[in-house]
């Protein structure tokens, strides 16, 4: 996650990462990491605007020809946000649409001060199913997507992309923007 196209010249950039790749018969899997100084943390219940903490995001479009993302933005306790829809102005909080959660698993290692921390989730087939009213399979495909690093509200704002995002101001919900991603069979 090395696009940081909102950055003042003084700002703080933290080292951001993501490994993507999915498993036929269980999911789509994302690993994101961050290094950081002054890791911001305060959101603690689901659906909270995690965003303002230190957080790292993954937007996808994992159904063909339908036009709906799923964005699961998540901060370092694992507390996340999950939405669905079209756009910025139609997102629907994934809890009211579905029991079925995604795994998410939280690491940290904190060393000379600077803190890596992060995460693996797995968007599970059966809430791809669930969402979309489509039997899902991982199969190989082209999916679309982008990858996020921000922290709205920390003593150094950032708002960082794995795709580029050729927006004025920090606008992580424009599917005009997303990259494909190839899943295929090693």
């Amino acid at each position: 996650i090395s696009n940081f196209p909102w950055k003042n010249k003084d700002d703080i950039i933290p080292e951001s990462h993501v490994g993507f790749f999915a498993v036929e018969g269980e999911g789509i899997h994302a690993v994101l990491w961050s290094f950081e100084e002054d890791v911001l943390c305060n959101c603690t219940k689901r659906d909270d605007p995690v965003y303002t903490d230190s957080c790292l995001e993954v937007f996808l479009m994992p159904v063909e020809n339908d036009k709906r993302y799923i964005n699961f933005e998540v901060n370092r306790n694992g507390v996340y946000l999950s939405e669905i829809g079209t756009c910025r102005a139609d997102r629907v909080f994934i809890s009211t649409l579905t029991d079925i959660e995604p795994t998410i698993e939280t690491m940290e290692i904190t060393e000379n001060g600077k803190t890596a921390w992060g995460y693996e989730i797995i968007i599970h087939e059966s809430l791809i199913s669930a969402l979309y009213g489509v039997d899902y399979h991982i199969t190989e495909s082209t999916v679309k997507g982008n990858f996020y690093k921000c922290a709205e509200l920390s003593k150094n704002p950032h708002f960082g992309t794995f795709f580029p995002v050729e927006t004025e101001k920090p606008d992580f919900h424009r599917p005009e923007f997303f990259g494909k991603i190839e899943l295929r069979k090693v």
